[in-house]
């Protein structure tokens, strides 16, 4: 009944904002905040890692490959004094990227700002810049959405020497599981006013008894409390299965984040996050990059599920952004600019996603994404609608458009290396309003 309450809440709201198929929210969403950050389509992750060297891995290694001290030293050891704020937002707007989200801390809890809850930060490293001060300046100077990314789960403040894995019986957290759960507030409502980020970004939520689905939903109104238009996700574990789940009560947050994978178009907000090296965050030279047809697929397939896709770089140790890793992100970038009329400011839709391609629309246009090796598409009438004309979206280039008895042939743009997926642009008469998902 509570669930069958909120969905109906999100549905009148999002009726009176023309939201297209995302039907369900929450409803202390910031909607104006929602409708940017869904338009944005592409973000750039950046997965600061103080205590990663490839030799001795992440926070994930702590205690089964790296022992906790190890880590540590390497994290006050970390001088990043090549970082610059204005050349890493300087690449993610020449991407393309419409928001960033930036580490603050991992699971092994080094903070990257100088925190009053905790020592354990970057106060006790020769580095003294406050990376999230920069990047949040240039980031909003130059108009894109800032968000933090905060892991829950910190072994130190917990005062583990692992991570959980590791522990057949997670041990209760230094001063019991309250003063763990009101560190965690503090710190979040620290960044909050200190940082005034648009996006919160949780992880290391799935922490059993000690951070509950009521913890999610505590924590998110009080960020509600600090700071009303803030997005947030991974507020707490919401899952049915091995699959996340989206619940409007607060303890799923304001949208739905996946790892590596698409989804078909889900009816809540929703982004996919991945890197150039998955399934690596930090840097490794020597991690392998994904191809730029998998990224490009990928980010299609979740323009047109109606999601964004998150895109991670990790900087070197010394803080400048790697070579082969701006490469290769700039590969995919460069298809979405191309095709930028698809992309940005769209919706998924109306054609489900199948062997062929998926959909994307926005006022008069309809944009079949072609990921299928053919030469044209045959489509059904649109009902109350007439195809007027047709065009390849990266060039312009009018495309041959056949009316039939039921329905279109046409035309398919030539794909190549600098195009993987060509897309075309269908004018019709009037603008286009969603009513329900159809197959080509």
């Amino acid at each position: 009944m509570i669930r069958k309450v909120f969905t109906v809440a999100a549905i009148l709201m999002l009726a009176a904002t023309g939201f297209a198929q995302t039907t369900l929210v929450n409803p202390r969403t910031d909607m104006k905040l929602l409708r940017r950050f869904q338009d944005a389509k592409l973000g750039m992750f950046i997965h600061w890692m103080a205590c990663f060297t490839p030799a001795t891995g992440d926070s994930w290694e702590i205690g089964r490959k790296t022992p906790k001290a190890v880590a540590d030293s390497i994290s006050f050891a970390w001088n990043p004094e090549k970082f610059d704020a204005k050349a890493i937002v300087d690449f993610a707007v020449k991407a393309g990227c419409k928001y960033i989200t930036v580490i603050s801390k991992h699971h092994d809890g080094f903070c990257i700002w100088d925190s009053k809850y905790t020592s354990f930060d970057i106060q006790q490293t020769k580095f003294k810049k406050d990376i999230l001060g920069e990047l949040a300046r240039e980031a909003r100077r130059q108009g894109l959405l800032f968000g933090i990314y905060y892991s829950i789960l910190d072994i130190q403040q917990m005062g583990w020497d692992k991570m959980p894995f590791e522990i057949s019986t997670m041990p209760e957290p230094t001063g019991g599981k309250a003063n763990f759960v009101q560190f965690t507030h503090n710190q979040v409502k620290e960044l909050l006013t200190k940082y005034k980020p648009d996006i919160l970004w949780f992880d290391g939520y799935w922490l059993n008894q000690y951070w509950t689905n009521e913890d999610g939903k505590n924590l998110y109104a009080d960020i509600k409390k600090t700071k009303p238009n803030t997005l947030s996700r991974g507020l707490s574990s919401t899952r049915y299965g091995d699959e996340d789940i989206f619940i409007p009560d607060g303890s799923s947050g304001d949208y739905l984040c996946i790892e590596a994978k698409t989804s078909e178009g889900p009816t809540y907000p929703w982004e996919a996050c991945s890197s150039v090296s998955y399934p690596v965050y930090a840097y490794d030279p020597a991690a392998p990059l994904k191809s730029k047809k998998d990224l490009i697929t990928m980010f299609d397939k979740e323009v047109c599920g109606n999601g964004n896709f998150l895109l991670n770089i990790g900087p070197d140790l010394d803080g400048s952004l790697p070579k082969p890793l701006t490469d290769r992100f700039l590969e995919v970038s460069s298809w979405a600019l191309k095709n930028k009329d698809a992309i940005y400011n769209t919706s998924g839709g109306p054609f489900k996603q199948g062997d062929w391609g998926g959909s994307t629309y926005n006022g008069n246009y309809i944009y079949l994404h072609i990921r299928a090796n053919v030469t044209e598409v045959a489509l059904k009438d649109l009902h109350g609608y007439s195809i007027v004309a047709a065009k390849d979206a990266a060039t312009g280039k009018a495309l041959r458009l056949t009316k039939k008895e039921k329905g279109y042939s046409v035309e398919v743009p030539a794909s190549g290396e600098d195009n993987l997926i060509p897309v075309i642009a269908l004018q019709l008469d009037k603008p286009f309003q969603f009513t329900q998902w159809l197959a080509l």
